[in-house]
């Protein structure tokens, strides 16, 4: 397999195994997503412990002691405990102290969407974090909402079959929940989402060849309903990480565990998703005067440089990847009135809007856009920089009232940043790159009639 580049790693995994060497199965799993896995000894600034306690014995001395051997050379990484599926209901618990726990065996799918999900929930909170430096460093922190959650009980959705497993979700939910509704299909499940918000959908153990696993993927992608968070049940092991593979959820249980666990779990799931949701809504949700565009509703040049200088210092520290994405609009029309230009804002605060939470927008000039993209890979910001070249190339824009719909010029380039270069050396390499933008692959652009 090839070796990963310095400008492939999307994360650095600290590994703690009971025998010499981390499972062949991890690394390979570790390498397919982009994770470069260490030795506790060798991992300096890690973004995750993994620590793999399958066939030793769990107690809390060891997984404090384990824990603390992380975080001393890797004060910020979460921590991602794999166990036996054997391994007790209140053993999970005792772990759960310390961080996060999965059942593993032979395949070890569902850990690798697990861990994604955690490196991410980290970036979210770490930008919403340096944010507020930011704009505290600039006597601006007012200008921000405050992040709050809701505490009323969670509100839950069981999906699947009838039977024993279903009686013991409904049990154990229903001490916990605000409001516990039971679906059979796909369908219902569907309809109920769309009547009634819920913080936690859970999946009980499906057929491969039914809807479940389509409809798992469907919520993922769906923009109302991927804040819903997505716990898988499965009979063993082996059967969540084929849920896993199949593109089922991202919290996965044993149908062990339901009775004892799932009330517990489904409360700090739901309490986890709307602090996640809140933090993003603290990312997008800013304003005032040199914060805040007001014509394209995005960040200023002044913020992007005090923000992105912060950023840039925080990636040499940890090693984390970064990078910027240039974005240049232009419009079609060749006056100057305008009504010509309203395309050239409706198409920057459209930009605003299809990047992720975490990253950063700003405008550098007119027409001339910058995507600050934190622990971002160059092959990620260009995946990233395509579906953007591809939303604003195929969007039609109205200029006034009359006019006939618009569609606007664009062209991409990514810069990756580089250890030690000041923010704006980033930002002049990608400028220098627009011009050349033509190695992404172009979407075909429809005119409009």
């Amino acid at each position: 397999m090839a070796e990963l580049t310095d400008q492939r790693i999307r994360a650095r995994i600290a590994c703690v195994t009971a025998g010499a060497a981390p499972d062949p199965a991890l690394t390979e799993l570790c390498a397919k997503a982009g994770y470069r896995i260490f030795q506790t000894t060798e991992a300096d600034r890690a973004d995750l412990g993994l620590v793999d306690l399958r066939g030793a014995r769990v107690t809390s001395r060891r997984a404090s002691s384990l824990a603390d051997a992380i975080r001393r050379k890797s004060p910020d990484a979460a921590l991602l405990f794999l166990v036996d599926p054997e391994t007790e209901v209140r053993e999970f618990a005792t772990l759960r102290r310390f961080g996060e726990v999965a059942p593993a065996a032979d395949a070890v799918d569902h850990i690798g969407r697990r861990m994604r999900e955690t490196i991410r929930i980290r970036n979210i909170a770490e930008e919403a974090g340096e944010r507020l430096k930011s704009l505290t460093a600039i006597n601006r922190a007012v200008e921000f909402p405050v992040i709050a959650t809701d505490a009323s009980p969670p509100r839950v959705l069981i999906v699947g079959a009838p039977g024993p497993a279903a009686i013991d979700a409904i049990n154990a939910v229903s001490n916990v929940a605000d409001i516990c509704a039971c679906v059979l299909t796909a369908g219902q499940a569907m309809r109920a989402l769309d009547h009634q918000p819920f913080d936690v959908a859970v999946f009980l153990p499906a057929a491969k060849d039914g809807a479940l696993p389509a409809l798992t993927r469907a919520l993922r992608r769906h923009p109302k309903f991927k804040r819903t968070a997505l716990v898988q049940i499965g009979e063993n092991a082996e059967d969540l990480a084929n849920a896993a593979q199949r593109g089922g959820g991202t919290e996965f249980i044993l149908r062990a565990h339901i009775a004892a666990g799932l009330g517990q779990r489904a409360s700090l799931i739901a309490r986890r998703a709307r602090l996640l949701n809140a933090m993003r809504g603290f990312l997008r949700a800013c304003s005032g005067d040199g914060v805040r565009d007001a014509a394209s509703g995005v960040f200023t040049p002044t913020f992007l440089g005090q923000h992105g200088a912060r950023i840039a210092a925080r990636a040499d520290q940890t090693g984390r990847p970064l990078s910027v994405i240039l974005i240049r609009l232009a419009d079609d029309s060749k006056g100057r009135r305008e009504s010509d230009r309203r395309a050239l804002r409706q198409g920057a605060r459209l930009l605003g809007r299809i990047t992720r939470a975490e990253d950063m927008v700003a405008r550098i000039a007119p027409g001339l856009f910058a995507v600050l993209c934190p622990a971002t890979t160059r092959t990620d910001a260009n995946h990233i920089a395509l579906r953007i070249d591809g939303v604003l190339s195929n969007t039609a824009f109205h200029r006034d009232n009359d006019g006939a719909p618009q569609s606007l010029k664009i062209d991409v380039a990514v810069s990756p940043h580089h250890a030690g270069a000041a923010i704006s050396e980033t930002i002049a390499a990608g400028l220098r790159k627009l011009p050349k933008a033509q190695n992404l692959k172009q979407p075909r652009r429809q005119s409009p009639q």
